[in-house]
């Protein structure tokens, strides 16, 4: 569906600079917001996942600082001068917003691999962001990867050491590592009577 809406973009406008890209995935995050607010999450994750295929086409083939047209739906790049470096900061913090809204939409569906995806992503830009810890550590605990969670989460307490949803999910992740403890112990203790 992306793709022929790529296709069909193409064949509306024969050139697209970057900032005209940009600002096309500023709107779809925006309209995700919107949709995600409004309760519309399936809504909300097309527009945020469209922005994300922008985003990423801007980034992915060092088109900073270039424009980008598209001719019979091929995507061609030609040089445009006087694009600041704070743009590639710009598009590479879109792309992040929209990476950690996907992983709360996959958090609420308790889609806990796409989730731990779209939060890794997320942290690979600011390996300190808490709602990117939160939800990869939450996710990494639902998937059974304690260490993971642990990590993450000792993270977090570092960055707020008081906060009473980190110290719920921190022994939340202790919990679970104890009953898998007593379990293995059981389980263990049975093979060798």
């Amino acid at each position: 569906i992306i793709s022929r809406r790529l296709t069909a973009m193409a064949t509306q406008s024969t050139y697209r600079s970057c900032r005209e890209l940009f600002e096309d995935a500023k709107t779809r995050k925006e309209q995700g917001n919107q949709c995600f607010k409004s309760g519309d999450t399936k809504k909300a994750k097309k527009h945020y996942l469209y922005a994300l295929m922008i985003t990423r086409s801007i980034s992915s083939r060092d088109t900073v600082g270039r424009s980008m047209a598209f001719f019979s739906g091929s995507i061609q790049s030609g040089l445009v001068y006087g694009e600041p470096q704070s743009f590639k900061e710009e598009v590479e913090c879109l792309e992040s917003n929209c990476q950690k809204n996907l992983s709360l939409i996959f958090v609420n569906e308790k889609n806990w691999d796409k989730s731990l995806e779209y939060s890794k992503l997320a942290l690979e830009r600011n390996e300190n962001d808490p709602k990117s810890l939160y939800r990869h550590s939450l996710s990494a605990l639902n998937l059974g990867l304690l260490d993971a969670a642990e990590s993450c989460c000792n993270k977090l307490l570092e960055l707020e050491a008081d906060n009473k949803l980190y110290l719920k999910l921190l022994r939340d992740i202790q919990n679970q590592n104890a009953t898998n403890k007593n379990r293995e112990k059981q389980m263990y203790s049975r093979m060798f009577q």
